[in-house]
């Protein structure tokens, strides 16, 4: 774990461990958060998406509508319930990842943060904000029946070998749980982990094979 890049996630994850619950009624509120990275507001046709650690690094990237249409494919089947749509989210998120990869040299990013470095791995923030944008854009488009696309959020460590992490999260309409939606944990292209927020607060990992 080197010092500089220990600085610069700490640094970006802890900015936003104050960030409180949502109001299930307020309009795209990830929309500030999109404006501090400096991301455009995203469509299929033009988004950002981050890389290289802490969003130093941007790609503007286009999707055919096939493509679209490919990611999104778990959403788009029958949906009753808000268990069913956050497991439909979690693969479409590993699906634009795929896709994504390929347009932007990503494909080749690892679980974590430190097993390997370079301009095209992803730290938490990457991950995060990268989840955060193609939320915004299933649901903008529709896709989503039981959820909101909320703001990503952070929490800090609570046992020395934990570092500041942050994810993107989701608001349940009906109940307004909050819900972890963290990409960060695998290889790209796997479908997310989405956990309650209050478990992800205290530390939660997906348990190894």
């Amino acid at each position: 774990m080197t010092k500089p890049f220990h600085f610069i996630l700490t640094v970006s994850c802890l900015g936003l461990a104050a960030c409180a619950g949502v109001d299930v009624n307020e309009p795209r509120p990830y929309a500030g958060y999109f404006e501090q990275k400096k991301l455009t507001s995203p469509a299929p046709k033009s988004f950002d998406v981050c890389r290289g650690y802490g969003c130093v690094s941007r790609d503007r990237v286009s999707l055919s509508p096939a493509q679209w249409t490919k990611a999104t494919a778990p959403l788009r089947q029958t949906i009753t319930n808000a268990p069913a749509e956050r497991a439909a989210i979690a693969k479409s998120i590993g699906l634009m990842e795929r896709i994504v990869g390929k347009k932007t040299g990503t494909a080749v990013d690892v679980a974590g943060t430190y097993d390997t470095l370079g301009p095209h791995q992803l730290d938490c923030v990457d991950e995060s904000t990268n989840a955060t944008v193609y939320m915004a854009m299933m649901e903008e488009a529709g896709l989503f029946k039981f959820h909101k696309t909320t703001r990503p959020t952070a929490r800090v460590p609570l046992f020395v070998a934990q570092g500041p992490h942050q994810t993107a999260a989701l608001v349940d309409i009906k109940t307004g749980e909050r819900y972890a939606v963290d990409s960060w944990f695998h290889d790209n292209g796997h479908p997310a982990e989405i956990v309650p927020m209050g478990d992800w607060k205290m530390g939660w990992t997906p348990q190894k094979d």
